[in-house]
């Protein structure tokens, strides 16, 4: 059976390996690897684009998010813009501006994802897929427990 030391172990793995390959981008554009991953965020996931919820999912201390949102606003990449329903948060919304960084920044995901699913049958993605859900919903119970 798989330990939690080895899980957090490919967690880790997988994480650098992804700044690995948004490095090339990152001294093209000379933009920080962080940045440019808090701008893919804010692109791929626009309903849920507020610096409280990068630093959770992203697992970044609110100092460093907020450094680096307030540095894309200011170089034109985001904007803030009032969050529905919570006057008290910001929806960072990207600009068109940063376009050809994310679209850049998505090559880049959709390369790094072929590279480390390269030799997994469609039958083991399908049933890593189906564990990764399952996974993820009984975190959200132990998140969820008082």
């Amino acid at each position: 059976m798989i330990t939690i030391q080895e899980m957090n172990g490919y967690a880790r793995k997988i994480g650098l390996a992804y700044e690995k390959a948004l490095l090339p981008l990152s001294k093209e554009i000379d933009m920080p690897h962080t940045a440019i991953s808090i701008l893919l965020f804010i692109a791929n996931n626009p309903d849920f684009a507020t610096a409280s919820y990068i630093c959770d999912m992203r697992g970044l201390k609110r100092p460093i998010v907020s450094a680096h949102v307030e540095n894309l606003v200011q170089r034109g990449y985001i904007e803030r813009r009032a969050f529905p329903g919570d006057r008290r948060k910001d929806a960072l919304v990207c600009t068109e501006k940063a376009q050809k960084i994310v679209e850049a920044g998505r090559e880049r995901q959709i390369q790094f994802a072929k590279t480390i699913l390269a030799g997994i049958s469609e039958e083991d993605r399908a049933v890593m897929e189906r564990c990764f859900k399952l996974m993820d919903e009984n975190i959200d119970t132990i998140i969820k427990e008082k």
